[in-house]
């Protein structure tokens, strides 16, 4: 081998190594970028939890509120039903 094939292997492997780096420089930035989507995707998946959270309490919010009218209803009822009995009685 002489001295001009060493050179153009040489050019040939600095090419080739350039290229590699290039490469690696490029999988390091996805890398980085997939590593920010994951954290994202933590956050938005704690957002859709809260909001979840927040839905089911919206949820329960109308039947908390029948509950209360038909228990302040049972309770004017009996005050009715007690009135008029005791008017009843000394009346």
């Amino acid at each position: 081998m002489d001295e001009k094939e060493i050179w153009e292997r040489i050019s040939y492997v600095e090419s080739s190594v350039k290229s590699a780096h290039h490469r690696i420089n490029s999988i390091e930035k996805l890398t980085q970028s997939v590593s920010d989507m994951v954290v994202e995707v933590r956050h938005m998946r704690e957002d859709v939890n809260m909001v979840r959270s927040e839905i089911e309490e919206l949820k329960k919010r109308p039947s908390r509120m029948f509950d209360k009218l038909v228990g302040a209803a049972a309770g004017a009822a009996a005050s009715g039903l007690t009135a008029i009995l005791i008017s009843r009685i000394f009346g």
